[in-house]
């Protein structure tokens, strides 16, 4: 087999991971834009339902990986045991009698959407540690101080003439 096969077998894994978080993304894009429109859709839950246990699916080939610790997969065991279950809703009816209506959803529903939004973003953390996440150009340091950081907080302390006492200073 050649570089260039080895190569294309290497990006399609990798491709395919960046394809589920970007779709994954557009869920979670999704979900935000009805929140604050003040409502998720029951059919918005489902999609991001469905995304994460997709991209688990993606990453579990990974599992094996020495970089990883126990614990970095989240457990989605939840959703996966109400797939392909319904379950009944019982809701209070509008109207004068006010009695109690009942709907059969998708038992995936029961899980609130919001942990299932966690769980999206803990996978998301677990494909960044195994290499699929962007990754930063150059590591922006923060323990150094120069000259002019040290003015500002002089000068905002209302110590101007202790900067004159510093090497380097003016």
């Amino acid at each position: 087999m050649s570089s260039d096969d080895d190569e294309r077998q290497d990006r399609a894994p990798r491709r395919m991971i960046h394809d589920m978080r970007r779709r994954v993304q557009m869920v979670r894009n999704q979900y935000w834009d009805e929140g604050v429109e003040g409502q998720v859709s029951v059919q918005t839950h489902k999609e991001l339902a469905a995304a994460c246990i997709q991209y688990y699916d993606v990453l579990y080939e990974f599992r094996d990986e020495s970089v990883l610790d126990d614990g970095d997969f989240p457990n989605i065991a939840p959703l996966r045991q109400r797939l392909g279950q319904r379950v009944e809703r019982h809701q209070p009816s509008a109207g004068r009698g006010r009695g109690v209506s009942t709907q059969t959803v998708p038992a995936i529903t029961e899980i609130p959407v919001e942990e299932i939004l966690q769980l999206t973003e803990d996978l998301d953390d677990l494909a960044k540690k195994l290499g699929f996440g962007a990754q930063a150009r150059e590591t922006t340091p923060h323990d150094d101080i120069g000259h002019e950081d040290l003015a500002a907080l002089l000068e905002a302390r209302g110590q101007d003439d202790a900067l004159e006492k510093v090497p380097g200073g003016s």
